[in-house]
């Protein structure tokens, strides 16, 4: 059974945008959407190892170059290469060979946890 982690303050994870720990010898981030929705994710890009957690959550864009829309799904976007991952299942939308392992996240009273 899995335990629930403090993560740091939910004022930090505003501020900042992620907050990035170590749990059971692995770094796990929680990152935040504009509109308060947290998601606990790896912070290891499967593609080469960046700081996953350190990328910027964004609203995925689809179509063709010079014909891109808002596609309405938001993304976790790695700062190295650009590899999007889907904040629910961690699959890359662009290679689904790549994933990056999720965890539940939640903010209770101030405070930002993680199950792992």
């Amino acid at each position: 059974m899995a335990d629930w982690h403090d993560v740091g303050s939910a004022a930090d994870l505003e501020r900042e945008g992620s907050l990035v720990a170590r749990i059971g010898g692995r770094e796990v981030g929680v990152v935040a959407e504009p509109d308060g929705a947290v998601h606990g994710i790896r912070n290891r890009c499967p593609h080469h190892g960046g700081p996953l957690c350190r990328g910027t959550v964004r609203e995925r864009l689809a179509g063709a170059p010079g014909l891109y829309t808002l596609a309405g799904r938001r993304v976790l976007r790695c700062p190295w290469h650009g590899w999007e991952f889907d904040l629910e299942t961690g699959v890359c939308l662009d290679d689904p060979s790549h994933r990056a392992a999720v965890y539940a996240a939640r903010v209770e009273d101030g405070r930002v946890l993680v199950e792992a």
